[in-house]
C-alpha cells in the first residue's frame, strides 16, 4: 500500500454486521501506548472487542486489570481481555503455539479487523506478532499496524486526534507502572516521559500544516476495506 494518508476526525459509518475488533499486543502496557485512539473513537463500530496478549510480567500484571477497568469505564462497555501466558521474549522460541493459541481465538465467520505491532518494530516480541498476524490478513477487512516505543523508521499514514482529556487518561494509566520493576535492559523509561507519550504529534505538525492536532496517534495501514 502506499503511503496516502488518512485523518479520521469521527466515526463516518456504522454496520449492523457482526464485527470483531481484535488488539494483538505483545505486553502488558503496550495497549495504553498505542492503541488507545483508535479504541477510543471506533469502539461503538464492533459488536466485540478483544484485547489479547500473549505475555504476562507478574509487576504488571495487577497494573492492566486496575487500567482495564479504567478504559471500559471510559468507553461505557466492556472488553474481552485474554492473555496466552507466555514469558516475555520467549515468543520467538514459541512461535507455532502462539499462533496457534491466537489463531483459536478468531472467529472466522465474523468481519474481523486487527490492530498489531508494525513488520519494522525492533523488539523480537513485536516482530512475532507481525508474521502471526500477517498470516490472517486475506481473512481480515482491516490490518493496522500500530507504533511503539521500539519503532523504527514508523512511516504512519493513519492518524487518530486523542482530546486532551483522553490524552491525560493515557498518561495517567502508562505511568502507573513501575520502570523500576521492567524487564528493561537500558532501565531507561524513555516513554514514560509525558512529551515522548505525546510524540505522535510531530508527525502530524510535518503532515498537516492546516490543521492543529494537538494530542494524536500514529498508526499504519496494511489493509482497508470501508464498510
Amino acid at each position: 500500500m502506499d503511503q496516502t494518508s488518512f485523518i479520521d476526525c469521527g466515526d463516518m459509518h456504522m454496520t449492523t454486521k457482526s464485527r470483531d475488533l481484535v488488539f494483538f499486543v505483545a505486553h502488558i502496557d503496550d495497549f495504553e501506548f498505542s492503541c488507545m485512539a483508535f479504541l477510543f473513537k471506533k469502539h461503538n463500530q464492533y459488536d466485540n472487542i478483544k484485547i489479547v496478549i500473549p505475555t504476562t510480567w507478574e509487576h504488571k500484571s495487577d497494573v492492566w486489570q486496575k487500567n482495564l477497568s479504567c478504559i471500559e469505564e471510559h468507553i461505557g462497555r466492556k472488553i474481552e481481555y485474554l492473555n496466552l501466558g507466555y514469558e516475555q521474549r520467549t515468543l520467538n522460541d514459541n512461535f507455532d503455539s502462539v499462533k496457534g493459541d491466537f489463531y483459536k481465538l478468531i472467529d472466522f465467520n465474523n468481519h474481523i479487523d486487527i490492530l498489531t505491532h508494525d513488520n519494522t518494530d525492533l523488539h523480537s516480541d513485536h516482530q512475532v506478532l507481525h508474521s502471526i498476524t500477517k498470516g490472517l490478513i486475506k481473512y481480515v477487512d482491516q490490518f493496522i499496524c500500530v507504533y511503539s516505543p521500539s519503532s523504527y523508521q514508523f512511516s504512519p499514514n493513519y492518524y487518530i486526534e486523542l482530546t486532551k482529556e483522553q490524552y491525560e487518561l493515557k498518561y495517567k494509566l502508562l505511568t502507573m507502572y513501575n520502570f523500576s520493576k521492567e524487564q528493561s535492559f537500558s532501565k531507561r523509561g524513555t516513554y514514560f516521559r509525558k512529551n515522548y507519550v505525546n510524540i505522535a504529534s510531530v508527525y502530524a505538525m510535518e503532515n498537516f500544516v492546516n490543521r492543529d492536532m494537538e494530542y494524536v496517534e500514529i498508526y499504519k495501514i496494511f489493509k482497508w476495506i470501508e464498510k
